[in-house]
């Protein structure tokens, strides 16, 4: 007997991706406005500041893949937390008690930085030490004591949800299981270990840097490039091709490793994703290359 409990996730990816949609015209519009696309004489500073707002879209893209992953696993021998490239497995017996957060006088501090309907990260709180938190709603958090540790989570019901903990504890545990506990450095070694997957993802990471030093070095030395339009266009706006590397590298990386690590996908349609996104970055490049040399 086992359930799968979701945590409730519409206002909160709502909220990310609508956020991510904005920041993402944001870079395209001041790359363009910066490039000189519209206005006919470039800005450098306004090119600059795509840079910090792309870093924003990608911090909001591995927000939406969090909230997407979160979830939670009850079964008579253990409970397992899923969210990102986390993983928690926790043997029934190790739980001493589960319990709505809603039931306790002191409202629960929360993690250091936080989004509205996301609350995920570790907080040191008095009388409880570490508190991993892996939740999406304050109504309905549930806090777990599991030796000497703490998790907060959000299933739909958390009434519900610790009832269903202590039923199971009444039970006992149907077979005894080992503790797990992953995180992305456990989980980037375990990709590390196959041969092929660190080849094509360090390929991966060189080919980005590649394209990202070609297009530096031509921004800087060449005022202007021949565009795919074959118009002479600011050399500034070869940064979008930066801006589509990085956002293949990025969403092909991450896929690929969630796909390898939860064994969704054969490994080598993994690779050859990993392997698409060195190629579009080689391209890109070459691309730039030409722009650059077809205007001289």
């Amino acid at each position: 007997m086992d359930e799968t409990y979701q945590a409730p996730r519409q206002r909160s990816l709502i909220f990310t991706i609508g956020l991510g949609v904005l920041a993402l015209v944001g870079v395209f519009v001041l790359l363009i406005f910066g490039s000189g696309g519209l206005t006919g004489v470039p800005n450098l500073a306004l090119s600059l500041l795509a840079v910090p707002v792309m870093g924003a879209l990608v911090f909001l893209v591995y927000r939406s893949f969090l909230l997407l992953t979160t979830r939670y696993r009850l079964t008579r021998s253990c409970l397992e937390l899923h969210w990102g490239f986390q993983r928690e497995r926790i043997p029934l017996d190790a739980i001493e008690w589960a319990h709505p957060v809603s039931d306790f006088d002191s409202p629960m501090p929360l993690p250091g930085f936080v989004l509205p309907w996301q609350y995920y990260g570790t907080r040191t709180i008095r009388g409880l030490g570490p508190v991993v938190f892996a939740a999406t709603e304050k109504a309905e958090m549930v806090l777990i004591r599991a030796e000497d540790r703490h998790f907060v989570i959000s299933p739909v019901s958390a009434r519900a949800f610790a009832e269903k903990i202590e039923d199971f504890l009444n039970l006992g545990a149907e077979e005894p299981v080992e503790p797990l506990s992953q995180n992305p450095r456990t989980m980037l070694t375990e990709i590390f270990q196959e041969k092929i997957a660190r080849r094509l993802l360090i390929a991966g990471l060189l080919s980005l840097l590649l394209l990202l030093a070609v297009v530096i070095a031509f921004s800087a030395t060449r005022p202007s490039v021949t565009w795919i339009t074959l118009e002479q266009v600011s050399s500034n706006r070869l940064l979008l091709l930066v801006l589509i590397g990085g956002l293949t590298w990025l969403s092909n990386t991450f896929l690929g490793a969630y796909f390898f690590l939860r064994s969704l996908l054969e490994k080598r349609w993994v690779f050859l994703l990993w392997g698409w996104s060195i190629l579009i970055c080689l391209i890109l490049t070459t691309a730039a290359v030409f722009m650059s040399l077809g205007s001289a």
